[in-house]
């Protein structure tokens, strides 16, 4: 996503996207758990969830796009509506109900939280970063976290974006410091705790094919222990 723009035309195409899938189901089927990726910078979190959505044939929401939509009243309503009153109203239960347990406070997250819970209901999404998986429910979500040795992502970073390594190294240690305060601050946990995935990746140590295999199969796994996930 680039700009304010390009996060408006994306929802307009996502909701035509939404009303064609729901025509195609029938009226009582349950959306499958969607994948929620958390990445140390350097990991390529946005090219292996990309490429994952590609294979599944799911949807893919970056961090950009949620942080645009989480900024903005209208645009999060705007999704939100594409759901039914019932369910709305669902998700409005569910997220006053996350932020009284959860200790969650301020418009972003609430904003943030209703949007996530929608694309639950829709399901089939591939869902990077803005701590969605401490968001939503085990049930609902495969949660994945990329990590990698930090000279290994210091290397992919330099490569990827044409940087020295001593400019890519200040790069992804600013980066994964901006993202575990995030998740501390706003969530009161700590992104680099294993319990808080269901499967951690080792980029550096699995090639991409293999990478992506082993969540696609979590996933399944994860699908056909959980059939009555996301509502």
């Amino acid at each position: 996503m680039s700009g304010p723009l390009s996060v408006e035309k994306f929802i307009e195409a996502q909701l035509i996207r939404w009303q064609a899938a729901r025509r195609g189901l029938p009226a009582k089927s349950k959306p499958e758990p969607v994948i929620c990726i958390s990445r140390l910078p350097g990991c390529d979190g946005g090219g292996l969830g990309q490429e994952l959505a590609k294979r599944l044939e799911f949807d893919f929401f970056d961090r950009e796009l949620l942080h645009h939509v989480a900024q903005s009243a209208r645009l999060s309503e705007t999704i939100v509506k594409t759901v039914d009153e019932k369910t709305a109203s669902a998700v409005e239960e569910w997220v006053d109900s996350l932020f009284s347990q959860r200790f969650l406070s301020g418009d972003y997250l609430r904003h943030l939280s209703k949007v996530l819970m929608t694309i639950v209901h829709h399901g089939r999404a591939v869902i990077l970063g803005r701590g969605a998986g401490c968001i939503l429910r085990h049930e609902q979500c495969l949660r994945v976290g990329l990590v990698a040795p930090l000279e290994e992502r210091v290397k992919a970073m330099a490569s990827r974006d044409g940087l020295s390594h001593e400019e890519a190294q200040r790069r992804v240690v600013q980066l994964e410091s901006e993202r575990r305060a995030f998740i501390q601050h706003d969530f009161h946990v700590d992104m680099l705790d294993p319990t808080q995935y269901d499967l951690v990746v080792n980029t550096a140590a699995l090639d991409r094919e293999t990478a992506l295999a082993t969540i696609q199969a979590a996933w399944e796994g994860k699908r056909k222990h959980a059939p009555t996930a996301a509502r």
